[in-house]
């Protein structure tokens, strides 16, 4: 009798035996690796926008996408307070005149290439923003700057032309973030569309136009600032930010689940939400404020008896209760009150109050007795449109005649960029009194002054207060200028919106920053 043994490598029966069970036993091996109930569910958060960017590029951006928050680190950061931390540098110092200050970087930090991160890339980002050839919007804001000096490879020296007490706030700014250095020449056009390189807790996979940003953890992360509780790696893997210009589509998705997090809640929905119990509602002051503009160049907008007949003519209190449903508070200044230091106290006392007869009565001294034709503007989202709504019925008490014009995003700011805006309605969102320089100096004319406001003692006021020496100083400059700004009517300020924040139960650890939501700070999602 004829014994086999155990080796199957020998006689044609043993291998034919042994390659059946390879093929049974990886068949079943592919069906458990593959099935969802066993395999580890990826974690992904996803959150709804009402608009695409132009460009992920914090240097060359006219609106910054949420997406460069995390892809890229800044030299300071904000903490839950709003103070100023270190970032990517550990510590800075000033001199004692103010004109130099030198900042101490962080060591074995890497870009999301593997490339360290070096003094050299903090002077190329600088350099580059300040480069009149990179035409950055941002250039403006770090014109103080005169000169960055590598000192070696973790050390950096930046000299001031003249004591810029904002200066912390100006490297914290999304604009800030530090690039790698020569990324232009390395990726070309293709960059800040099909790659995007940083420090940051997250990494760039695509874009998709007018649908989806995706955003990638950073596993290798574990230089996170340390004043938050997670200082390593995001916890869950993705992060989808979604582009959904239609209102009721994004709160559809988020009721469905589709999506996670909508951080601007329309106000008509925000009663309807608190009572779903799948939702969180956050809320707290925000540094956003919504008003009417004109082209001050064009007549009659050109008169500043016209101007303040159109600040007369807008009721903000009825604004406030029907179109924001309360969630918002009447605006008479030019910044919000959550600029505390900043903001003039004296904004309401020293404003427009809701008065059709003094309006009239402004427009007749101006010569226009029976008012005038003219357009609005204003993006098609529901809640510009119904704000243009109740603005056009409002200005027509007076005869002033609006027809009109909604916008999608891109085209409003193409259409303000050409000059061709006479009203129209516009939202900042800005922590700092340097707004004012952004949208009013002449220097930012055409856009982003697209109020087309150019004027000899603004300019003098605001270079005046961004000069000063001391944050003090500072802030009582700027109210020289947002005194000047109401009794001039430069703008037709209507409201500051509270802020709000929609998000699903699944997601875990969720807190609110007076900023921006900080998603690598140790916020999780359940998954089923």
């Amino acid at each position: 009798m004829r014994r086999y043994r155990g080796s199957v490598g020998k006689g044609p029966f043993g291998v034919g035996i042994f390659i059946a069970l390879i093929v049974l036993f990886g068949f079943f091996g592919m069906i458990f690796s593959e099935s969802p109930s066993m395999a580890a569910e990826k974690k992904v958060i996803v959150q709804a926008m009402n608009r695409d960017p132009d460009i992920l590029d914090t240097m060359k951006a006219a609106w910054y996408s949420d997406a460069l928050i995390y892809l890229h680190d800044r030299l300071v950061s904000r903490d839950y307070n709003f103070g100023y931390r270190p970032g990517l540098a550990t510590s800075w110092d000033v001199s004692e005149d103010g004109l130099m200050w030198t900042f101490h970087l962080k060591k074995e930090v890497k870009f999301h290439d593997g490339t360290p991160f070096t003094a050299k890339d903090v002077k190329w980002t600088i350099d580059t923003i300040k480069d009149p050839k990179t035409a950055s919007p941002f250039a403006g804001d770090l014109k103080a700057i005169d000169q960055v000096k590598i000192i070696d490879d973790y050390t950096v020296q930046m000299t001031l032309k003249y004591p810029f007490p904002n200066l912390l706030f100006n490297l914290s700014n999304t604009a800030s973030g530090i690039q790698k250095a020569g990324c232009y020449d390395e990726y070309g056009e293709d960059y800040g569309i099909k790659t995007v390189i940083g420090t940051g807790p997250f990494m760039f996979k695509e874009w998709v136009r007018g649908d989806r940003i995706v955003l990638v953890k950073n596993p290798h992360y574990n230089w996170g600032p340390e004043w938050m509780s997670n200082q390593g790696p995001p916890l869950f893997d993705e992060l989808v930010i979604r582009t959904i210009p239609e209102e009721s589509s994004r709160i559809m998705e988020l009721l469905t689940g589709g999506v996670h997090v909508l951080r601007d809640v329309p106000p008509l929905q925000v009663d309807k939400l608190k009572n779903n119990p799948e939702i969180n509602i956050f809320t707290e002051q925000s540094t956003k404020l919504g008003y009417l503009a004109y082209a001050c160049d064009k007549k009659p907008f050109d008169d500043v008896l016209v101007r303040r007949a159109i600040n007369h003519a807008v009721d903000r209190e009825t604004i406030v209760k029907y179109i924001f449903s309360g969630y918002a508070t009447p605006a008479y200044g030019y910044l919000p009150q959550a600029l505390k230091d900043e903001y003039l106290e004296e904004s309401e006392e020293l404003g427009y109050k809701y008065d059709p007869a003094k309006a009239k009565e402004l427009l007749a001294k101006a010569g226009f007795p029976d008012g005038f034709e003219t357009t609005l503007s204003a993006e098609n989202d529901s809640t510009s449109k119904r704000l243009a709504e109740v603005l056009q019925a409002q200005l027509a008490e007076i005869g002033i005649r609006a027809k009109i014009q909604l916008f999608d995003s891109a085209s409003y700011v193409a259409m303000l960029k050409a000059g061709q805006q006479d009203l129209f309605v516009r939202l900042y969102s800005w922590p700092n009194a340097d707004i004012l320089d952004w949208f009013l100096l002449s220097s930012q004319f055409p856009y982003p002054n697209h109020s087309r406001w150019c004027d000899p003692k603004t300019d003098e006021l605001i270079n005046s207060a961004a000069t000063a020496p001391t944050w003090e100083e500072r802030a009582e400059k700027y109210k020289e200028v947002q005194r000047y700004l109401i009794e001039q009517a430069v703008w037709c300020p209507i409201y500051i919106p509270d802020m709000m924040l929609a998000v699903r139960k699944e997601v875990k650890n969720f807190k609110i920053h007076p900023w921006m939501i900080q998603y690598s700070d140790g916020i999780d999602i359940e998954t089923k």
